[in-house]
């Protein structure tokens, strides 16, 4: 007696299953999204609330031993959320998802994108920001935010797992724009190391200022990124 088992051909996958391609297929998968995002930041500020419930009762004798324990976990979290708006801003780029292009002051895109890298870049590194003239620049929701902060993110992150001389320690990131009589540039530099080369951060990067109509490139004289737009 023949004991072989057959079965039927499994069906071919399906060539659309990430999230832009849900969203063109089915515009009712934004509101699905939308409910992903807020229960997700709803843990995530579950979570933050324990830790700093967790430092308040702790008794000061322990607290010296913990603190620097619970203060990371609270960086890991926000991390977290940096990482969920980037990749929210990327998902809403798909047909337009993010909204009208309007125009905002640049010092203030650039103020937001450094508080959106803040968390996930580590505690020692340092930003600072070269405020210039009032400067009008288009934007499509967080779009040019996530810009910025997936490079500043890059070149703070850019020693890890790297056994060099840069790696122990933080970088400085400085942040300045120059306008020119038709374009703008955002130069972002770092006096670390440069990164790898194809990292995902400098790929969505790219991703989203192409939306903008802008390009991004990596510094010939420096180490850092130019975001140019036009």
């Amino acid at each position: 007696m023949d004991s072989r088992i057959t079965t039927a051909p499994s069906p071919l996958p399906r060539e659309r299953e990430n999230l832009g391609d849900l969203a063109e297929n089915a515009g009712g998968f934004l509101d699905v999204w939308n409910g992903i995002l807020h229960e997700f930041r709803n843990h995530l500020k579950v979570l933050l609330a324990a830790a700093s419930e967790l430092r308040a009762e702790m008794p000061p004798s322990l607290a010296l031993h913990v603190a620097e324990a619970v203060a990371d976990n609270e960086r890991n979290v926000q991390g977290l959320g940096t990482l969920l708006s980037l990749a929210d801003a990327s998902f809403r780029g798909k047909e337009g998802l993010e909204g009208e292009s309007r125009v905002g002051a640049l010092d203030n895109v650039l103020e937001r994108a450094i508080r959106l890298a803040a968390p996930a870049v580590g505690r020692n590194v340092s930003i600072s920001l070269t405020r210039g003239d009032a400067i009008g620049v288009r934007n499509r929701g967080t779009a040019l935010e996530c810009v910025v902060a997936a490079l500043v993110i890059d070149l703070a992150r850019a020693a890890d797992g790297r056994h060099v001389e840069a790696s122990r320690r933080a970088p400085t990131i400085r942040l300045r724009a120059e306008a020119g009589r038709r374009s703008l540039a955002i130069e972002i530099e770092s006096d670390g190391v440069q990164p790898i080369a194809g990292s995902w951060r400098a790929g969505l990067a790219r991703d989203l200022a192409a939306r903008l109509d802008a390009g991004v490139s990596v510094m010939t004289n420096a180490v850092g990124y130019v975001v140019q737009l036009r």
